[in-house]
């Protein structure tokens, strides 16, 4: 079975997101159409050579795109149609210039805040069962200085906030700019494990303002997580790299 990460020309990427571009692959590859039915859950592991649970959190991925949706106890589908957004959060590999990391906040604070304010709205109880393990894995691999494993439930917090909006434009062009900071995330966010328990602490508040159903104080909670990471990074860029961070 695959580790949970895979190099890449310009780095690592999740193996959840190769898998999904695998089976992104497999659908065309196949000339599968709209209400075919796709290889059980079981069937990809075995095919793709990974553990179910990377296939699983790639399916998450294809379904917040809107390439497929599944059908509880019957399967995975190919859907009608994709999220405009789905290609492109699938085709864009290469994590955003760290030099770039205003920019790249200052868009995040834009979207997330407001999906924060959503989820707290629509969240499910599924969902919310989902975010609770999600932070709590967060915080045990803060704990623990894993940060491998800390970068990836970093990245399904958000996700899984986003998904809780309910809205398929908002979760997957979050699931792109989550992605597109890798490189960044990796300079801000793995060099103490003082900084990986803030993260953790941040998340935990976001949940549970999510969780008690408080919009405004959900928001809120997510802007000054996303505030505080904006200027944290500027920092670890200037330092690290020596680059200017562009304003």
């Amino acid at each position: 079975m695959t580790s949970m990460m895979k190099p890449a020309e310009d780095g690592y990427r999740p193996a959840y997101e190769i898998i999904a571009t695998k089976i992104t692959e497999l659908i065309t590859s196949a000339d599968l159409k709209p209400g075919d039915r796709l290889p059980t859950e079981h069937e990809l592991s075995e095919q793709l050579g990974v553990s179910r649970t990377v296939v699983r959190e790639a399916v998450k991925v294809l379904v917040a795109t809107g390439l497929v949706y599944t059908r509880r106890g019957s399967g995975l589908y190919v859907a009608n149609k994709a999220s405009p957004f789905a290609m492109t959060m699938l085709d864009s590999l290469t994590p955003v210039d760290p030099t770039q990391v205003v920019s790249l906040y200052e868009f995040r604070l834009t979207l997330e805040p407001r999906a924060a304010r959503l989820a707290a709205e629509r969240i499910t109880p599924h969902e919310l069962r989902e975010l609770r393990e999600v932070v709590a894995l967060n915080q045990r691999s803060a704990e623990t200085q894993q940060r491998q494993q800390f970068r990836e439930s970093d990245a399904a917090f958000h996700r899984v906030v986003a998904e809780a909006t309910h809205n398929p434009f908002l979760a997957a062009t979050i699931a792109t700019t989550t992605r597109a900071q890798g490189w960044v995330f990796d300079i801000a966010a793995g060099r103490t494990q003082v900084l990986l328990l803030t993260y953790a602490e941040q998340h935990e508040a976001i949940f549970e303002s999510i969780q008690e159903g408080e919009p405004d104080t959900a928001s809120q909670a997510m802007q000054t997580h996303l505030e505080w990471a904006l200027s944290h990074s500027k920092q670890e860029v200037r330092r690290r790299l020596g680059a200017e961070v562009v304003e």
